[in-house]
């Protein structure tokens, strides 16, 4: 192993160490539900939190970048009853950079959703959205082969920018599993009624709905609107459009249904054009949200109070601002 791959393997450890001592210690978990938080072996939670008491992290407090990214996990997991939340540490160099968190984000999100694929029946479908994030993961998920894996895109492909449509999350996966992918052949949102139902009526696209509605899990971003809009970016989502979303309250995008800070679908037209399964189809299925990048603290939390996610992977800075924002609520 290369002294660069046996450095980062040193560092998963000692996160993992970290969090073992931060659930044992402060979270009151048993060594058994500490091994099925951390997804490890009994013997293995046992050894990690042996690790930290030899390393010297246990004293009145657990120390560690991760102890901290842990108990703001544990919150989140309780407020909206999450299955699973990673909130990823960040290298300090990242601070206010437009490309905030995405390689820490990426290789987290690319274990929890290697896991994920381990656990799902042979012959599984997994709907799939689009987003930096998810370029990021993708790009850091091991090769293994699950020829049998189906993955559908949830929404609209098409955008104006070719680069972004030759690194369509699908197209990776496909690559990095030997499964089967599935696209959209559409825009993300039709510009009216008419063009919705004439685009969504065909055959080529009718046959990926129908398998991402069929998903046993989803693996999506979270678009934030208050800065600027990645999909807008890449062509997906036009000037006009997202100025009439932002007016109508809109802080977050979920596959193309738009929702207030409050986690609640907007009044809007736009809330009808989307052009792919709509977010009531995951209702019930394994979610797995993605979030790296700055300014996407609002739109995460109101992601959160749909009630869509089932599990969620961030980074630090992001998770911090949506904490802070929820004491800044909660004390008013």
């Amino acid at each position: 192993m290369s002294e660069k791959y046996q450095k980062q393997a040193d560092q998963e450890q000692l996160e993992l160490a970290t969090r073992a001592a931060w659930l044992s210690y402060i979270g009151g978990y048993t060594q058994g539900e500490v091994a099925k938080r951390l997804q490890v072996s009994p013997v293995k939670a046992h050894r990690l939190i042996q690790q930290a008491q030899q390393m010297g992290m246990v004293k009145i407090f657990i120390e560690g970048a991760a102890a901290s990214c842990t108990a703001m996990e544990e919150r989140l997991i309780a407020q909206f009853e999450l299955d699973t939340c990673l909130i990823v540490p960040l290298n300090d160099v990242h601070e206010h950079s437009d490309q905030q968190g995405f390689i820490e984000v990426g290789s987290g999100a690319a274990n929890v959703f290697h896991k994920l694929l381990e656990n799902l029946p042979e012959a599984a479908h997994i709907g799939i959205g689009k987003g930096r994030s998810l370029t990021a993961m993708a790009e850091r998920l091991p090769t293994m082969s699950r020829e049998d894996l189906v993955f559908a895109s949830v929404s609209g492909s098409f955008t104006r920018k070719f680069s972004a449509n030759r690194l369509d999350v699908v197209h990776a996966l496909v690559e990095k599993t030997g499964g089967e992918g599935y696209f959209m052949p559409m825009p993300y949102l039709a510009k009216d009624d008419a063009e919705r139902q004439l685009l969504m009526s065909q055959p080529s696209v009718q046959d990926t709905l129908l398998l991402a509605k069929d998903a046993e899990a989803y693996v999506i971003g979270i678009g934030g609107l208050q800065n600027n809009h990645y999909l807008n970016s890449v062509g997906l989502i036009s000037d006009d459009d997202l100025e009439d979303i932002r007016r109508a309250g809109a802080v977050c995008d979920l596959i193309g249904s738009f929702y207030d800070a409050h986690g609640q679908s907007v009044d809007s037209p736009l809330n009808h054009h989307a052009l792919g399964i709509d977010a009531e189809d995951m209702a019930g299925k394994r979610v797995l949200a993605v979030v790296a990048g700055a300014g996407k603290a609002t739109a995460t939390l109101a992601a959160l109070r749909s009630n869509i996610l089932t599990d969620l992977v961030m980074d630090e800075m992001t998770a911090k601002q949506v904490i802070e924002m929820m004491q800044e609520e909660s004390s008013r």
